[in-house]
């Protein structure tokens, strides 16, 4: 429960109004050619939770400015593994990774 995935779809023309639409535009829609998708990840919701609480009692230092800028301020342990002090406390989809191969 560390990460999800997030799945974005849009269209490059959807931003103008239909009505607006170009011949070679409408022939991209009907083609579907127009379409585009993204792929990320996000922190699932009980991570996001963990994450505000350890802030909240002190064991890291948030960090909102950039992604696994997080710092471990108080040592701990998370699920059987031990975190120091000074160390860097990772977004969801990175813990995943450290936590498995920790």
């Amino acid at each position: 429960m560390c990460d999800i995935t997030i799945r974005k779809e849009w269209g490059i023309y959807d931003h103008i109004k239909q009505e607006d639409l170009k011949p070679d535009q409408l022939f991209r829609i009907i083609k579907g050619e127009d379409r585009c998708s993204s792929i990320g990840s996000e922190d699932h919701p009980e991570f996001a939770k963990l994450r505000e609480q350890l802030g909240s009692e002190g064991f890291i230092r948030i960090q909102r400015s950039s992604w696994n800028g997080d710092m471990v301020t108080k040592p701990f342990t998370l699920n059987g593994k031990k975190f120091k002090m000074n160390e860097r406390f990772y977004c969801g989809a990175a813990m995943k990774a450290h936590m498995k191969y920790r």
